[in-house]
């Protein structure tokens, strides 16, 4: 299988310098382990050209059984973009790093830190932010994983999409198998599983969100080989497709898909949700069943630079089961913008 989708090893290394004040790079990754005991929808270091030497923006969700959440949200000091042999390929801050080992193939996340401790229950509260919705940081995390690509890049825009492809960046994701520990307080868990690592290299001019209604993304690897990943917006009031594309993998080929019906967020639901859907191809109907297992929210905090906030969105882990084969995936969605009336 083609792991680079005839993009050049450039496009995975890193920016050593911004392009201009607006330009902005991330590196995300969504981990899951492959028992269901521990997950870490969104880890992510996003670099802003305005303050590029100064500080990144760093993001951690760990989500385990039972409610348990912990979570960072910082800005970190920026680590050095060159490597041991002088090429662009670390993009960390603070106490959080993103490593290439070899573009396309092999990356390395590591953290070693203080994480606020929280409950799935208590971030669903206070979505809206303000006092509350980031905990202060008190219990040590650390975590060191080592990402193998198993599937061709979904680059934006090459899948048959409906609706506009964002134009002011070049984003990809790509699933991966996953494998080494979690730490968390003094216990240490060993981690084996998956994962799927995203990328994006643009500006941060993106929507002022007054006319969101909401996405949903998701993606997953079976045992055997099989695999999706989809994105949706929420069509406009007018019935409008906003934007849809995505894609299977069954019997080594790739085809674009598109869900025949959306499994919108329509409240929040901490966990046991049934969020299954079809998927449509070339070759017919794909049913997945679906159901949400260890939940986070990202609530909303002031962006950078003047930008309007993004409505909290809802970042997880789903058990998803295709023909009776069951693996584990991620899912993120989000709804129209909620007001919070103390503002």
């Amino acid at each position: 299988m083609d792991l680079t989708a005839g993009m050049s090893a450039e496009v995975d290394e890193v920016a050593e310098e911004p392009l201009h004040d607006q330009f902005m790079e991330g590196a995300n990754i969504w981990l899951w382990d492959g028992r269901g005991r521990i997950a870490l929808p969104r880890v992510a270091v996003d670099a802003i050209g305005s303050r590029w030497g100064e500080a990144h923006m760093v993001s951690v969700n760990l989500a385990l059984p039972g409610g348990r959440v912990l979570m960072v949200r910082t800005l970190g000091a920026p680590h050095p973009a060159l490597d041991e042999r002088g090429r662009p390929r670390i993009r960390g801050a603070g106490p959080l790093r993103f490593h290439c080992l070899e573009p396309f193939r092999r990356w390395r996340l590591t953290f070693d830190g203080l994480a606020g401790d929280t409950t799935i229950e208590e971030q669903i509260a206070h979505r809206l932010g303000g006092p509350g919705s980031v905990p202060a940081p008190t219990v040590p995390v650390r975590f060191d994983i080592e990402m193998d690509m198993t599937v061709t890049p979904f680059v934006a825009g090459s899948y048959e999409p409906e609706g506009t492809v964002l134009s002011t960046e070049h984003r990809f994701e790509q699933l991966c198998s996953a494998s080494g520990q979690v730490g968390i307080g003094g216990e240490t868990i060993a981690f084996q599983g998956g994962g799927l690592r995203i990328r994006r290299k643009g500006t941060m001019k993106r929507s002022d969100y007054s006319d969101w209604m909401g996405h949903v993304w998701m993606s997953a690897q079976f045992p055997g080989g099989r695999a999706f990943g989809m994105d949706v917006f929420h069509p406009r009031p007018d019935g409008s497709v906003r934007y849809q594309e995505g894609w299977l993998l069954d019997d080594g080929e790739i085809l674009p898909a598109k869900f025949v019906e959306a499994p919108w967020k329509k409240d929040w639901i901490a966990g046991g949700e049934d969020v299954s859907f079809t998927l449509r191809t070339k070759r017919g109907d794909t049913r997945l069943a679906a159901t949400t297992w260890l939940t986070t929210v990202s609530p909303v905090t002031e962006p950078p630079d003047g930008r309007t906030p993004f409505p909290p969105v809802q970042q997880g882990i789903v058990s998803y089961e295709w023909d009776g084969v069951q693996a584990y995936g991620m899912m993120e969605r989000s709804s129209p913008a909620e007001i919070d009336p103390g503002r």
